[in-house]
């Protein structure tokens, strides 16, 4: 029978004292261990996650005495209102699906159930990701390619982890009606037409063909996908390794969708030293096409990335512009419009055609 731990005065930790040293005997293969104290420690490196992330310095005694640097993390409500909670998903990877990964991750020291909480080990970098080299970007593309290898395919054995989240599939209905709830939102706000133009209308076919833009994406093989792979959710370590955590949107669909995250979010925030986004593509479709015995002509590769392109700016991008205020969105007006909005107009343009009705 599991034992409840009491929660100690002036504790501000969301795990008790007894998680932690279970976690920690475990990991340490430390019985007798007893954690003496518990300190925060600013992590280094980080980047906007799904809620909060502290490092703590754990000092401990029996057998040896020592400490130990961890990293907590307490992710915050559900990706998508009707899905798995992002803390459920990450904790769902590491518990089952670690030792099957062909990619490093953290070792899980302990966690709640559900993913409230999340304690694991710090992962100590050699230089953070806007300092990359062309070699570290291209070895993290062989990676994602090395990951989708290992579950080509295999959407229906994946249907054993009911956590991870189908966006193409069983989430599709949530997604459209949050794009549909975005746009309303947008198309309400006054001085938006303004700020974007045209863009409105776009956005407005864009949003009534959700089915159409991701048809194409449906028929592709699935694999296990990160759900948010970038250099920010990637550690280079000392011996040249790489190192994948923040599985927090972990899912299953075609593993183009990851690659076109790595690019996007990599020109995002690394824009003056990211390499051509041709150089990533080609790479990942050099290892799939080694490892899976799978080509894609030219064409079927720019249409399926159109696509990809379109599905993830609803998927993602309508929620954020809804929500962010004026200032913020003028502020990133030029980046966004480099990086999304003019892509997706293009891509809308190709795939959905000028005049057909909304």
């Amino acid at each position: 029978m599991a034992v409840a731990h009491k929660r100690e005065e002036n504790w501000e930790w969301p795990f008790s004292r007894g998680d932690l040293e279970a976690g920690l005997r475990r990991y340490l293969e430390a019985p007798g261990l007893r954690v003496v104290d518990v300190r925060p420690l600013t992590v280094p490196y980080r980047r906007p996650a799904i809620g909060r992330v502290r490092g703590a310095l754990v000092e401990f005694e029996g057998g040896e005495s020592g400490s130990i640097r961890l990293v907590v993390k307490e992710p915050h409500g559900t990706t998508r209102t009707g899905t798995a909670g992002a803390g459920r998903r990450e904790v769902g990877v590491y518990r089952s699906l670690a030792a099957q990964l062909p990619v490093p991750v953290p070792q899980l020291i302990a966690s709640s159930p559900a993913g409230d909480w999340l304690i694991l080990e710090e992962i100590r970098m050699a230089r953070d990701a806007a300092h990359w080299s062309r070699d570290d970007y291209l070895a993290a593309v062989e990676a994602l390619a090395l990951l989708h290898d290992r579950f080509w395919g295999l959407a229906e054995d994946l249907v054993a982890f009911p956590w991870l989240a189908r966006p193409l599939e069983e989430d599709f209905a949530v997604h459209q009606a949050a794009a549909g709830q975005a746009m309303e939102r947008i198309s309400r706000e006054a001085g938006y037409e303004n700020a974007t133009g045209d863009r409105i209308r776009l956005l407005e076919r864009l949003t009534a063909r959700t089915a159409e833009v991701a048809a194409p994406l449906r028929r592709e093989s699935s694999t296990l996908l990160h759900g948010d792979y970038w250099p920010g959710n990637i550690g280079s370590l000392q011996d040249g390794t790489q190192t994948v955590y923040d599985w927090q949107l972990a899912g299953v669909g075609p593993g183009i969708m990851d690659l076109l995250v790595f690019v996007t979010k990599s020109e995002w925030w690394f824009a003056d030293h990211v390499p051509p986004a041709a150089d990533l593509v080609r790479r990942y479709r050099e290892v799939i096409a080694r490892r899976v015995d799978i080509t894609w002509d030219d064409a079927v590769w720019d249409e399926l990335w159109d696509h990809a392109l379109m599905w993830r700016f609803l998927q993602e991008w309508l929620d954020l512009l809804a929500a962010s205020p004026a200032p913020v969105r003028e502020l990133q007006a030029e980046q966004l419009d480099q990086v999304w909005l003019r892509p997706v107009a293009r891509a809308v343009d190709r795939r959905l055609g000028h005049d057909r009705p909304v």
